[in-house]
């Protein structure tokens, strides 16, 4: 009897932002792809597209339906409050070549909520490797060293939820796509 094939996804957390943050970053990227002084270093570039723009928490990789439902199942346990992020500030990556906007001052409960969703990461997937967090969200990938970046006006992020997006290639691109989101505790003034 042939041994039927386990299905797998590519997968991984992120703070997924709303229709209104999302805007707001599409419209960042595209006075950054506009800007005269970036031209050369964006010539190779690629742009995010506006649906993938998010912040990612963990990037996990290819993980069975079980694995998948073991994870899903650890992740409703955690219990991470609401915050705004302020998103102030450009910068690039070298070694990936990434541009990316992000933050000058972190929110406090991004960190802790960074922590709480990494043990449930380490709980089900075998050999996971934390590695050091920068929140940042791409917003151009092979670009070349860039000279001075545009200031631009900050954004504030409302972050109400995280997300398990799993990554799609698909012969257009790839395509991420939320599975599932888990609300987190509202601001209390």
């Amino acid at each position: 009897m042939p041994e039927q094939a386990v299905e797998h996804k590519r997968i991984f957390l992120a703070l997924w932002p709303d229709e209104a943050t999302r805007a707001q970053l599409y419209a960042h990227q595209q006075k950054i792809k506009l800007d005269p002084a970036l031209h050369a270093a964006l010539q190779q570039g690629r742009a995010v597209k506006p649906g993938n723009l998010h912040m990612t928490l963990h990037f996990i990789g290819s993980v069975s339906s079980e694995v998948l439902q073991n994870l899903t199942s650890a992740l409703d346990l955690v219990q991470g409050n609401a915050f705004e992020m302020k998103i102030d500030m450009a910068g690039y990556f070298p070694r990936p070549r990434v541009l990316w906007l992000g933050v000058a001052q972190v929110p406090p409960a991004l960190p802790a909520l960074v922590q709480q969703t990494a043990v449930c990461v380490q709980q089900c997937i075998e050999a996971y490797e934390f590695r050091s967090f920068q929140p940042h969200i791409t917003l151009f990938r092979k670009v070349r060293t860039p000279g001075e970046l545009v200031q631009l006006p900050a954004i504030h992020w409302p972050v109400n939820s995280f997300a398990l997006v799993e990554s799609k290639t698909l012969p257009e691109g790839v395509q991420y796509e939320v599975l599932r989101s888990w609300p987190l505790a509202p601001l209390l003034f």
